[in-house]
């Protein structure tokens, strides 16, 4: 992965409950020059969304006994832009998510390199 700062001065939700990848996910979007914000539930994630707007979201579909469809909504609404991060196929999602990027697990460094700076580097 290159540490180019490509995301400098974005800040990126990271919603993802297994511990590992969500520090995977962080430290990526870190290297990349990104200000992360990392919650691991549904309730964490909209709690977060409530008190900042970030510039784009990591969003893991299943969080323990909870989907994050609702938070992909909020950020839908909010016009922020996402990525599902998942192991599932994409037929698991609801019919009007599954136009959206979506990242699959396992995934390989240079792969979240290259979708992050398409979705979110266009922010900048």
């Amino acid at each position: 992965m290159t540490t180019d700062r490509q995301l400098h001065g974005l800040s990126i939700l990271v919603v993802e409950d297994e511990f590992f990848v969500a520090m995977e996910l962080e430290d990526a979007m870190a290297q990349m020059g990104a200000t992360v914000t990392t919650v691991g539930t549904r309730n964490g994630a909209l709690d977060a969304l409530a008190s900042a707007r970030p510039d784009g979201a990591l969003l893991d579909v299943q969080l323990g006994q909870d989907v994050s469809y609702d938070v992909a909504e909020r950020l839908i609404a909010i016009h922020v832009p996402f990525i599902f991060t998942t192991g599932f196929d994409r037929a698991i999602l609801p019919p009007h998510l599954r136009d959206r990027p979506r990242l699959s697990k396992p995934f390989a460094p240079v792969d979240l390199e290259r979708l992050a700076v398409q979705i979110f580097g266009a922010r900048i």
